[in-house]
Order: structure tokens, then sequence, then C-alpha cells
């Protein structure tokens, strides 16, 4: 071994110490960086979540409102069957997110009567869903109507006259002089309305967001077979082996808002779920963040992550060469 052998190994050493050091220091640099940049973009989505879940609070407010008010007034006698499509007319026009306001009637000999004021093509019709050539109590709107007596949110339903999927609030009611009968008034929104809120959210610029109701049900979401089956967390969660996401549907039947850990069913990757609810029907508005996309988003992230490579090879480099030179 040569004389100057000791004095490498020690060079060697100072160039490790000196090579992990700045190593060191863009790591924790990278790791602020990233901690920091996750943090601004949760920021950013969580207000425009909120303010979308607030938003849809509102629109889902104004169709009870004008539920009860025609259900009170049917209920009281105030408001006839004969009067009620110019009601419905009335009603809807001064309620533009309403999709459709519809009055559910079981008539005597085991027909129904059921008038509607429902938006198509940029404009309201009055129809009479019962004078269709299909039978409207077939319906999986319909039957989910009679059979919830309560107030309260159904659907999502595909609507057989506007073609559009829908969820409903509905109120029963009795006229005066039979109160043995039962009739419901409903008020929809349109899924497409929402799904086009649902868009507008910034999550998309990292992954997506997600409408769900008071029951997990799946209201808007990128998959639209995800709605037209309604599917839930839970649901989701058993088919794709991602335990943690039977915690949302978990969160939103208590009304909780926060954030969950999860992995992205969508796509399978890491993903950061804000959960806001929708106080009015019990629902949320989840706002999907792909971890990965925030960063890679960043070019002085992946920069970084560049330098800290170079360092680690230039370290090692001039480390064997140190050694080696030693030998000689």
């Amino acid at each position: 071994m040569s004389p100057g052998h000791p004095r490498s190994v020690f060079a060697a050493e100072l160039l490790l110490l000196i090579g992990f050091t700045i190593v060191a220091l863009q790591a924790r640099a990278l790791l602020r960086g990233r901690a920091s940049l996750l943090q601004a973009a949760h920021d950013d989505v969580l207000a425009a979540t909120r303010a979308a879940a607030a938003e849809l609070d509102r629109q889902q407010r104004e169709c009870m409102a004008v539920v009860r008010a025609v259900a009170a007034d049917l209920d009281a006698g105030r408001l006839s069957l004969a009067g009620v499509e110019r009601r419905l007319a009335q009603e809807v026009a001064k309620q533009p997110h309403v999709f459709g306001l519809v009055v559910v009637f079981a008539a005597s000999g085991g027909a129904v009567l059921i008038p509607a004021n429902i938006r198509r093509e940029r404009r309201r019709v009055t129809v009479r869903l019962d004078h269709g050539a299909d039978d409207v109590r077939r319906t999986d709107w319909y039957r989910a109507v009679v059979a919830h007596p309560e107030p309260g949110w159904l659907g999502p339903f595909r609507g057989p006259f506007s073609g559009h999927y829908i969820a409903l609030y509905c109120e029963p009611w009795s006229p005066p002089a039979r109160r043995s009968a039962r009739g419901h008034v409903c008020a929809s929104l349109s899924l497409h309305d929402v799904e086009a809120q649902r868009q507008s959210l910034p999550s998309g610029r990292f992954g997506y967001s997600w409408v769900l109701s008071h029951e997990g049900r799946s209201l808007a979401h990128p998959k639209v077979d995800w709605v037209r089956a309604a599917k839930t967390p839970e649901q989701l969660a058993d088919e794709t082996g991602y335990a943690r996401l039977a915690q949302l549907s978990a969160r939103i039947a208590a009304g909780a808002a926060g954030t969950l850990l999860a992995r992205d069913p969508l796509t399978g990757r890491r993903a950061e779920m804000i959960h806001e609810p929708i106080a009015a029907s019990g629902g949320a508005m989840v706002a999907v963040i792909l971890r990965d996309d925030v960063l890679a988003a960043e070019p002085a992230l992946r920069r970084l992550q560049i330098e800290i490579a170079a360092a680690v090879l230039a370290t090692f480099t001039a480390v064997i060469a140190v050694l080696l030179g030693g030998r000689r």
C-alpha cells in the first residue's frame, strides 16, 4: 500500500462529508418545497370545494322551498289539481336552477295524475307524464317516490321525458277531502348542471371532483358509468380493494368535512380527498387531488431532483477517483 493512502482515505471521507451535506441540504429544500406546494394546492382546492358545496346547497334549498310551498297549498286546499299546471309554471319561472317540478297523485281506479313542468332544450314545457305511451308507474323514479312517503332526496334517475339524469326532492301531501289518499310534489336538479359545476372546479388541474348523495351514490363524476350505476365509495372499495375508500361513505353519512388520504379508485394512484358536506341534502362535494400530479407540475422541484441525483453521482465519482489515485 502506498504511503499516500491514508491521505487519500482522509480526502475521500472529506469529499463524502461535503457531498452528503450538499445532498442533505438539497433534500431538505426538496421536502420543504414539496410540502409547501401540496399545502398550496390543498388550500386552493379546499376554498373552491367549499364554495361549490355552498352553491349546490343553495340550489337544493331552492328545490326544497318550492316543493314545500306547493305541497302545503295542495294539502291545505288552497291549490286545486285543476290549477296545478299554472302554479308549476309560475314557480319554475322564479327558480332557474329547478330543472323540473312535478305533482304526483293516485286518482281513483288506479289511474295516476302527473302534470310536470320540465326544462327541455333551453326552454320550459308543461307535460302530462301520465299521458305518455309508457306506463310511468314502471319507471324507477316513480317507484322510488311512492316507496318513500317521507320528505327527502332521491336518485339519481334517468328522466324518461328529458333524458337527463336527475336528483329529486319530494314531499307528500293529501287532499283535504281525502286524507287517506297520498300525493307527492317533487322538484328535480339536472345532474348535467351539477356535472358542469363539477368540471369548473380547480381540482381538475391535479385530479377531479366528485359529487355524492347522502347515501354515498355518485351524482357527478368523470366516469359517467358510475353515475348511471349510482356507485358508492363503499362499493368501489370492495371492487378495487382500496379499503380506505369505505371511510369516505361513513364520513359523508356523518356530515363531516375533512381530508382523507386514500388510493383513487379511478386511477389507482395516491390521492388526497377533500370532502365538504352539502347540508341541504346530506350529500357531499369531494375534490380528489392526485398528489404526484401536483408535484410533477412544478419545474423547480424537477430541477432540484436532478440536482440531487447529480450531486450524489458527482460525490461518489470524486471519492472513487481519489481512492484509486491514492493506490498508485
